[in-house]
């Protein structure tokens, strides 16, 4: 029998903008697919967007995990760690990961056995290297060869990995399959499904109010569009809607372009949405190709209209 592990995308008690729109982050899906990769493993995920998560009612449909992922971000780190709680509780260890614990692993490890910092598929394959005939306590020496892992050693002491190189190969990694939630990623807005996909990962800029250069380095790194486009034939449908989820997806102009005529080419029927940087007005020739492309909406940010305190928040 495979063994089980379980990833969780815990619910801000706050309002957001997740608790209008319940889409599902990707960290959740892409680890899954690595453990889905492995003979003797089967990777679940469970979102908690309209359906709060059981653990006992998880279990007695799907059986009990070996080893439960947490995926947080500082809206839903308290119930992140009460997940966990619950199941060290019950004997189940815990991973924690996502931009919360990324700077306070110290705090995490006091919810966690692991807690793994920054991009997370590189941590994950290296411990089910390790998980070859099961988890294993802690106490492993194994475990000081995981990278972007912080973890209490034999003695007690926290230890923090080194971090891996950003990785490379975007195009290697798992194509997010939806299906593994049984139906608590679905997202219907207007009718529509709507479905994330992140195309690129990274940005040069270095916001002090921003995490993602903590989470993905200050260099862009791309997908090939071939993978971009082989991924969203699967939502070629009227009846969905797609969101680009990368942090600025027109910073590349050039690779923005090919992606945008690509998908002109294969006459998409769904419409799409992303977000940019406001200079993107600088460029009507792809703003119009967007179009065309079927782009129905852009976000952009802005953090205030006072340019002294853009220069506080550094603020690129």
């Amino acid at each position: 029998m495979k063994r089980l592990m379980l990833f969780i995308e815990p619910k801000a008690a706050q309002l957001n903008i997740f608790s209008q729109f319940t889409l599902p982050r990707l960290g959740s899906f892409i680890l899954a697919g690595l453990v889905n990769r492995r003979s003797d493993w089967s990777g679940r995920v469970f979102v908690e967007g309209r359906r709060q998560f059981n653990l006992a009612d998880w279990i007695a449909k799907h059986g009990r995990p070996e080893v439960v992922g947490i995926s947080t971000i500082t809206a839903t780190v308290k119930r992140g760690y009460a997940i966990a709680d619950e199941c060290r509780a019950r004997g189940i260890p815990v991973v924690l990961g996502g931009a919360h614990v990324t700077f306070m692993p110290d705090e995490a490890l006091e919810h966690a056995e692991l807690v793994v910092r920054g991009e997370g598929e590189g941590a994950m394959n290296a411990l089910l290297d390790l998980w070859r005939e099961g988890y294993v306590e802690t106490t492993h020496p194994g475990y000081t060869d995981v990278p972007n892992l912080s973890w209490k050693d034999a003695a007690g002491r926290i230890r923090h990995n080194a971090m891996a190189p950003w990785i490379s190969d975007l195009d290697a990694l798992p194509t997010p399959d939806f299906s593994l939630a049984d139906g608590t990623a679905d997202c219907v807005i207007g009718r529509r499904r709507t479905v994330m996909v992140q195309t690129s990962r990274g940005c040069p800029f270095d916001c002090s109010f921003c995490s993602v250069t903590g989470m993905f380095g200050r260099k862009f790194r791309y997908r090939s569009v071939a993978s971009v486009i082989e991924e969203l034939r699967r939502y070629d449908r009227p009846d969905h809607f797609v969101f680009f989820c990368d942090d600025n997806f027109t910073a590349n102009p050039r690779r923005a372009r090919e992606l945008v005529e690509a998908m002109i080419a294969e006459r998409f029927q769904f419409q799409w949405s992303t977000q940019v940087r406001a200079d993107l007005a600088r460029d009507p020739e792809l703003v119009r190709l967007m179009k065309r492309a079927g782009c129905h909406t852009v976000f952009i940010g802005f953090e205030s209209v006072n340019p002294q305190s853009l220069a506080e928040m550094n603020k690129s």
